[in-house]
């Protein structure tokens, strides 16, 4: 239980023997191999140039898996889409893996190509449909509007309210022009037709009524009717060559496991080239630096005896400055709450992992907030059995977990609570009366009848797990030596807090405690104003700082009423289930199917309370170990151990 204890290594070996190592190594998975500080000037970076090379290759493969996902018919299911089913490669196929992808790369890139192309053309039809949909009554062949050497003609879209107006204006003008009017959505649809000598003039006209002759997108041919067809006509070809194009891309979903294999092999591969990169080389040696884990670097030594004899290596504890990589080892149990601790930032090297510490009150926290059995049992039942169902990451299935005992604390906490779909289990027939009294035999604390015990356990709990943080701020400078902090600013502290407590008590009816307590609160305020202020230089203002710290007991204050929110979250989901009941019982009193309305709605609102006071139960009992008690003693900024291995996105070696 606690942040696993690793080793700085460096692994002389000839160049000969590179390769067999970094195969080696790889193939263990326990080291992280990074790039030495301050090499010495005979030490120089590898020369290999494969990575561009490689990310092309990568970049390539990934456009192709990209391409069948796009054009795929049976597209996967959102449960599917969430937790992928990796395909499964033996570790020596894997490893002998040749798939020549760039006959498929060039075909998707072909048909990608052609796609666009018929996406323009499609466009650019329905854009002209549109066009000829608003003049279809114009019952003139389109050719027709233009001019020729001596006339000149345009289709004008007119409101009613204008078209007497304009036609007052153009006879005006002569006679040398003729209008045919048909019906609009606005008015009317005009073609006009004029001599060229008369242009100048018909045009200021239009200008004075702001009647813009209609711009075409493009020529056509006959009535506005028949150009529709021509274009109706045309699409549906190209539609139909896009449909022949989308077959033709579904061929190529034959070739997708090998994508997924050959793109997480040219993955591992470049991983490979990365870390070529970090090694540093003489004439005659390579230098291979990283970290690993103490208990492990027996093994990689006894791998590496098996390839020859010109290589040593050499291990040491990390140095002062340095910052190792953190690998959290932890129980069964508690393993399963460290993506928690990753949420907020690992801890560092120096300090404690605070997972099992987090675990305990995560777990308490979250029962309180769901408290609710059959709540509990549903998430329980998710949490524990969905793993056993699902591809699911090595991290995801400790999520999983995780709220499955989050789904046992809430069965404990609604037995208590006495909350079995809130009060469902008080309106079950006579027969089952043995389960109600069953129920109620195990409720120890009412809180919808009697709220005040809840609020003040929750409360204590808010007391213990700020003392707790307290006490591992004490013990994480203790191990640092820093044994005048630790005291001073940690100790001191502790018992000043733990001394209230117990007087406070004393106060309320355990009469022995006070006089033990009140000694323990002076002594313990009077060495927080003599060491608090220890830093200033004016004797003044040491006693003056010193004093003023005591109102720090304020801000402690505050951080305990922070978990009323325990309680306030548990009666909520309480009264939403009895409000869930009330509802399906008012409804089902109905008539003829009242009974089935009363029961959807009665499971709608309690499958609704089952998600909302879950996220909450989550949401709020991390905060309280975020905000209320890592800011006690936790300073994180670790980085995450990542040996060097086969990490892969589409496959699971075996």
């Amino acid at each position: 239980m606690a942040i696993s204890k690793v080793k700085r290594i460096h692994i002389v070996a000839h160049h000969s023997l590179k390769g067999a190592i970094l195969a080696r190594l790889q193939d263990l998975g326990v080291m992280e191999v990074v790039t030495e500080e301050n090499p010495s000037p005979e030490l120089l970076p590898s020369s290999s140039s494969r990575k561009e090379e490689l990310e092309r290759m990568l970049g390539e493969v990934r456009y192709c898996l990209d391409f069948l996902e796009r054009y795929r018919q049976d597209k996967p299911g959102a449960l599917e889409s969430f937790f992928p089913r990796p395909v499964e490669v033996k570790k020596e196929d894997f490893l002998r893996h040749s798939f020549s992808y760039i006959p498929v790369y060039r075909a998707c890139l072909a048909i990608e190509e052609q796609l666009n192309q018929i996406r323009a053309v499609i466009n650019k039809l329905n854009t002209n449909l549109e066009f000829l949909k608003r003049i279809k009554n114009v019952e003139v062949p389109l050719e027709y509007i233009g001019g020729t050497r001596f006339t000149f003609s345009c289709l004008l879209e007119v409101p009613r309210e204008k078209y007497a107006t304009l036609e007052e204006k153009l006879k005006e003008l002569g006679r040398e022009w003729l209008m045919e009017t048909f019906p609009s959505p606005r008015g009317f649809w005009v073609f006009l037709v004029g001599h060229r000598d008369l242009e100048a003039q018909i045009k200021e006209v239009l200008q004075m009524l702001s009647l813009v002759p209609l711009v075409f997108p493009q020529a056509f041919e006959g009535t506005p009717e028949e150009a529709m067809h021509k274009v109706e006509t045309r699409l549906h070809e190209v539609m139909t060559e896009r449909e022949l194009l989308y077959q033709k891309a579904l061929r190529y979903l034959k070739f997708e496991r090998d994508l997924k294999v050959t793109h997480d092999y040219y993955s591992v591969l470049l991983e490979r080239e990365e870390v070529e990169r970090a090694i540093l080389q003489t004439r005659e040696t390579s230098l291979i630096s990283g970290w690993a884990q103490e208990e492990v670097i027996p093994a990689i030594e006894e791998s590496l005896r098996i390839i020859g004899r010109e290589w040593v290596l050499y291990q040491r504890d990390p140095q002062e400055g340095e910052k190792p990589p953190i690998d959290l080892r932890n129980g069964i149990w508690t393993r399963n709450f460290e993506v928690l601790t990753r949420l907020y930032g690992l801890p560092n090297y120096t300090e404690l992992d605070p997972t099992p510490f987090l675990s305990f009150f995560f777990f308490l926290f979250f029962g309180i907030c769901l408290g609710d059995v059959i709540y509990g049992l549903v998430l329980a039942l998710l949490g524990f059995f969905a793993p056993l169902f699902l591809p699911l990451s090595e991290s995801a299935r400790r999520f999983f977990h995780m709220l499955g005992w989050g789904g046992i604390a809430s069965i404990g906490a609604g037995m208590a609570t006495g909350s079995w779909l809130g009060d469902v289990f008080d309106y079950l027939p006579s027969f089952l009366s043995a389960v109600t009294q069953f129920k109620k035999a195990l409720t120890v604390i009412d809180p919808i009848n009697n709220p005040l015990p809840m609020l003040i356990f929750s409360l204590a709990l808010g007391v213990v797990q700020i003392l707790v943080g307290i006490g591992l701020s004490f013990v994480k400078e203790w191990r640092r030596k820093h044994f005048a902090v630790a005291i001073m600013d940690h100790l001191s502290w502790f018992v000043f807090l733990v001394s209230i407590v117990l007087y406070l008590l004393g106060v309320t009816g355990l009469q022995v405690l006070k006089g033990v307590a009140l000694p323990l609160v002076v002594g313990s305020a009077l060495f927080l104003v003599a060491t608090q202020g220890r830093a200033k230089k004016n004797p003044i203002m040491k006693v003056l700082s010193g004093i003023l710290s005591l109102y720090g007991v304020v801000s402690y204050l505050g951080d305990v009423l922070s978990y009323s929110r325990l309680f306030a979250l548990g009666l909520s989901s309480s009264i939403i289930a009895i409000l869930a009941r009330t509802l399906g019982m008012l409804f089902g009193g109905s008539p003829y199917i009242g009974w089935l309305i009363g029961l959807l709605i009665a499971l709608l609102f309690n499958v609704f309370n089952l998600l909302m006071s879950g996220l909450g139960a989550f949401v709020h009992s991390a905060r309280l170990q975020y905000v209320e008690f890592f800011t006690k003693f936790y300073e994180n900024g670790g980085r995450e151990f990542k040996p060097f291995g086969y990490k892969t996105k589409y496959i699971k070696l075996s």
